[in-house]
């Protein structure tokens, strides 16, 4: 799908993952900028609609993009040792250098065929074996395995010593770190497996907080709560208890969520939350508490996203595909059991 080892010096112009990546960035920049000035203008939910989407155009496509190109570089770690070992096993039947990869040309090793094809051409097109390493190295820039091998392997070919064990030491210790890879892999699904139970865990949290507060203030129903003019913020009882009221000033965008995905009947959104129709009902104050809680749940999948990612992949964007599994269960519970509630 993409070419993600390109030498720098043989592109023509911007590739194209980072051509996607710079349009959506683009693209939901402009739509940010939108969305925020529909907002101002007081469409509160079209311009927070259109917010969201900037921010997901925006940012989706680069963590895609980063999530396929980790994948790929580790695809072609997992084929590296084997390569290496027929390569070795090549030079030790009597074969040149030429004539062992294109014995490994016509082997399949994955994502590593591509590369196998592309050193055999450039050593047939006369191009000295160590530039033509260099070049796969600097085309393998995001694997540190497969660099320092290549260093190795140039290292014993221009000291002239045995290139056939040079290789087979080089295939051995990346056959063991491989080992070692997957030894730590095993290890790691254990802690992301513990950051899936402590993000669940925060949507349950989440959602018995919710309930409190319903129980508590009455939300949703005609009448006081079991707390009356309660004043969170202040502490008095005396100050203000709607803070979706319009007076709050900050409290407005948590406010527009709760209208944005329907957590408050469209009847409140259209008189106001701060009519006397959404006062009677505590629409301000489910808005606010709905709001403030499905943003601090998303927040949460984000960065426990990103922290999965870093932790199994050594990278945050790698993180995009956690993120995707949990922040859509954890909209549909919340969507079910808070969303609803009351509305």
């Amino acid at each position: 799908m993409f070419d993600f080892f390109v030498e720098e010096e043989l592109k023509s112009g911007r590739s194209k993952p980072e051509k996607i990546m710079l349009g959506s960035a683009v693209i939901g920049a402009l739509l940010i900028l939108t969305g925020i000035a529909t907002y101002m203008t007081g469409a509160a939910q079209t311009g927070g609609s259109i917010l969201i989407l900037g921010l997901i155009i925006g940012v989706l496509p680069y963590g895609l993009i980063s999530f396929l190109r980790n994948r790929a570089i580790r695809e072609i770690e997992d084929q590296f040792p084997s390569f290496l070992k027929d390569l070795a096993e090549s030079k030790r039947g009597g074969m040149t250098i030429i004539q062992a990869f294109e014995s490994a040309k016509e082997t399949d090793y994955g994502r590593l065929n591509s590369e196998t094809e592309k050193i055999h051409n450039e050593l047939t097109w006369g191009i000295p074996f160590p530039k033509v390493m260099e070049r796969f190295s600097e085309r393998m820039s995001g694997s540190t395995v497969i660099q320092e091998s290549i260093s190795i392997l140039l290292q014993g070919f221009r000291s002239g010593g045995d290139i056939t064990r040079t290789i087979e030491s080089i295939a051995e210790d990346s056959a063991n770190l491989k080992e070692v890879i997957q030894k730590k892999d095993a290890q790691t699904k254990q802690q992301i497996l513990i950051m899936y139970v402590i993000f669940f865990l925060f949507v349950g949290i989440t959602i018995g907080i919710y309930m409190m507060l319903g129980q508590l203030l009455g939300l949703g129903e005609p009448g006081e709560g079991a707390l009356q003019n309660v004043d969170f913020m202040g502490g008095d009882g005396e100050g203000i208890t709607n803070y979706c009221g319009g007076e709050i000033i900050y409290a407005k965008p948590i406010c527009t969520i709760s209208e944005i995905f329907g957590f408050v009947p469209d009847q409140a959104s259209q008189k106001g939350l701060g009519s006397e129709f959404s006062e009677n009902y505590k629409y301000g104050q489910m808005a606010y508490y709905k709001g403030l809680l499905f943003a601090m749940l998303m927040i949460q999948g984000m960065c426990t996203g990103a922290v999965a990612g870093q932790i199994g992949e050594g990278s945050p964007a790698a993180g995009i595909k956690h993120a995707m599994v949990m922040l859509p269960i954890a909209f549909l519970v919340f969507m079910y059991m808070v969303g609803l509630a009351g509305v």
